[in-house]
């Protein structure tokens, strides 16, 4: 049922002359509901209503239980309640909804209102200056001047003390080396460092944290061994625990961002360098209820000074990219290849830009890995082009490897031109397959091969794999049967003519009886 306020609304809207559609979007009703209100009288409401109080409900068999459930554990929800009857009763013949609303209803009849765990938090002394800073990220989708949307990456950086902010911002994610650079630029445009620095537990600083034991990832602990500042991390899921950027970061996104039509990554840096002047860093803070550009003034002096290695050094034509599996590094939604074994996990170049073109530069050595022409396509991939690979050129190599293997025969060259022609996506691999296998063979084999196959007209080298094993197992079977025939003896010339002597069979006989006559004696 709904309420008398809603029903009054949906008759009002009919009189009106509205639509029952028009009436569903604006009272965000559903269409049926309007509709099996929308010719009923007030006096049909009103019984209805008194039904609705009167008649059994489904969950009402559960009441007690449920009841008792709410007064004991007054802090839990609808979903364990209904969690808990399934336990016991493994089936329920109500909706989730059904149950929301029964639930509420007691808590309202009974005063049992839900509990909220609620965190309690305790003000905490303002530490010292140049003691700590806290660092954390954030992203905002932003229009450019042609209707598109770019999302831009905020690093973000706030004294602790002071309230001083700093802010750079990326068309791209922050990796662990363009982290780093931020705090380069941070600690330049601050004039020093703090002692410790706040930080979630983020992938591009930390690979795992267990019970205090970090490990960081390489390129971040390189850096630490050498910027000698400390640092804390918050607990997962924990933002709370280093509120005043949370705070810093949230103000830069929606005072500054906010609305703002990004032109490039450039121009968009200087101007919120201008709005940490102007606005950032001299407005007056609510809790301090000072400004933090003044109070900064004296913070400067407690910072430690920043080692001449981490001078910036930033080119803005040169910046850090990832070289993907592929062997590949994305540059404005195009994919340029680099030499293959390139690849290494969590491995970064340095892409430049100059005349049109794109260096792809070893971070290490410096050197140029590989040079492109800038492709102003979009999901392309620009290869490498190797004159001394060409495609056609390798075919053609292992074609005449393959000929002279096969014996350079009139026969040979015709089934290979054949296998060309019939299997002109997997030439190689076809020829890649007969030089595989004709080395099992002996040459008197293979020539038969040929000949088989190609009077056959059977163009393949799966074919010809087959072919080779069924003559040879041919041959193998001709050499046994050989092998195995009855000899043919031959008789000497004196003996040719010779007849043996037949005796008469009574000799025989005779013979026998005699020896009878013995045994019986």
């Amino acid at each position: 049922m709904i309420k008398l306020d809603k029903f009054a609304k949906i008759k009002e809207g009919k009189l009106k002359g509205f639509k029952k559609s028009q009436v569903s979007r604006n009272l965000e009703l559903d269409y049926k509901t309007i509709s099996k209100y929308w010719d009923m009288t007030n006096d049909e409401y009103i019984n209805c209503t008194k039904q609705s109080k009167s008649r059994d409900k489904k969950v009402d068999k559960y009441k007690e239980i449920i009841l008792g459930w709410i007064k004991e554990y007054r802090d839990i929800s609808t979903a364990q309640i209904q969690d808990w009857l399934l336990e016991r009763y493994d089936e329920l013949d109500f909706k989730d909804r059904t149950l929301r609303l029964y639930v509420s209803d007691l808590r309202s009849n009974h005063n049992l209102p839900k509990e909220e765990s609620m965190r309690q938090y305790e003000a905490v002394p303002e530490l010292p200056m140049g003691f700590q800073a806290q660092v954390d990220f954030g992203e905002i989708w932003l229009e450019r001047k042609n209707g598109s949307k770019v999302k831009v990456y905020c690093f973000g950086i706030v004294l602790s003390h002071s309230r001083y902010k700093f802010l750079w911002w990326q068309d791209k994610p922050f990796t662990t080396l363009t982290f780093i650079d931020a705090h380069n630029k941070a600690f330049e445009y601050f004039g020093g460092m703090p002692k410790e620095l706040v930080y979630d537990q983020d992938r591009i600083l930390a690979v795992s944290e267990n019970a205090g034991d970090i490990i960081y990832t390489e390129g971040f602990q390189n850096y630490l061994d050498s910027a000698k500042f400390q640092v804390r991390l918050c607990r997962a899921f924990d933002p709370e625990s280093k509120g005043k950027i949370e705070a810093v970061v949230k103000f830069a996104k929606y005072n500054f961002a906010k609305n703002r039509i990004f032109e490039d990554i450039n121009s968009f840096n200087e101007e919120s360098l201008k709005w940490l002047q102007r606005t950032g860093n001299k407005k007056v803070h609510e809790i301090t209820k000072k400004v933090p550009k003044e109070v900064f003034t004296l913070e400067r002096d407690h910072l430690n000074p920043v080692p001449n290695l981490f001078s910036s050094k930033t080119n803005n034509n040169s910046l850090p990219y990832i070289v993907r599996k592929d062997n590949t590094v994305n540059y404005k939604q195009n994919r340029y290849q680099v030499p293959k074994g390139t690849y290494r996990p969590g491995l970064e170049i340095n892409l430049k830009t100059k005349d049109n073109k794109i260096e792809i530069i070893d971070i290490d050595t410096g050197e140029i890995i590989v040079s492109h022409g800038i492709n102003n396509g979009k999901g392309k991939l620009i290869p490498i082009y190797h004159p001394e690979r060409s495609k056609d050129k390798s075919i053609e190599e292992v074609y005449k490897k393959t000929a002279l293997a096969l014996g350079g025969t009139d026969k040979a060259i015709d089934l290979l031109d054949n296998i060309a022609k019939e299997k002109t996506r997997y030439v190689k691999d076809q020829f890649g397959l007969i030089l595989k296998e004709i080395k099992k063979y002996e040459k008197e084999v293979i020539e038969e091969t040929i000949i088989y196959c190609t009077e056959r007209k059977l163009y393949s080298a799966g074919i010809f794999k087959d072919a080779l094993v069924y003559i040879n197992e041919k041959k193998i079977q001709t050499n046994d049967d050989k092998i195995y025939a009855p000899a043919k003896l031959l008789i000497p010339s004196k003996y040719k003519g010779l007849k043996p002597q037949n005796r008469d069979i009574r000799e025989y006989v005779n013979s026998f009886k005699g020896d009878k006559e013995k045994w019986k004696n």
